[in-house]
């Protein structure tokens, strides 16, 4: 009766030893697996990330992509070089979306404004619009922060005199505005 007892402990001993080894290899590819899933998840997380962060270089061409890129026109928008002398500017692009919107985007030269373009900056950095040949309004014009860029956004569909703050119009306005401003920050 010994002997049984003694070969059933031992029996026991090695099922749970065994059991033992078993549960820790079933922690062990438990363990790899959530290891191989949260890098995988990193790798998406980091690829959102550096998209969400391209790189726009700091000129005419990449303000114009980081708009486009940021929706406010398609390849679909008119697009029509300007004459950007009339506003002192080295070169100016005109983005027409609809009938009612366009945007318009200057690039100066910092370093040689002529007398044209010291005015018209000086008119959007106090009221946001500027006057140019024969008293021709511009209103809703605004200049980047190091003063090299200028963007113009017309939509007719905005009273310029009392703009409905909650409109769509008045709201994409803002955020384009908003996205104008923070290029190159």
């Amino acid at each position: 009766m010994k002997k049984i007892i003694s070969a059933l402990l031992m029996a026991s001993v090695i099922a749970i030893s065994a059991a033992g080894c078993g549960y820790n290899d079933a922690l062990e590819q438990a363990s790899k697996a959530n290891q191989q899933t949260t890098s995988a998840s990193q790798s998406a997380s980091e690829q959102t990330s550096k998209e969400a962060e391209k790189v726009y270089k700091d000129s005419f061409d990449g303000l114009c992509s980081y708009m486009q890129d940021k929706g406010y026109y398609t390849d679909k928008a008119v697009k029509t070089e300007m004459d950007a002398s009339f506003i002192g500017a080295k070169q100016g692009i005109k983005y027409s979306i609809s009938n009612n919107l366009a945007i318009e985007l200057y690039e100066y030269d910092t370093t040689k404004l002529n007398d044209t373009a010291k005015e018209i900056v000086k008119e959007v950095k106090e009221s946001n619009s500027f006057t140019i040949i024969e008293g021709y309004p511009v209103n809703a014009a605004y200049l980047s922060d190091n003063g090299k860029y200028l963007m113009i956004y017309n939509d007719t569909k905005i009273d310029k005199n009392k703009p409905d703050k909650n409109s769509n119009e008045y709201k994409a306005r803002e955020n384009a505005v908003k996205d104008f401003l923070a290029f190159q920050k």
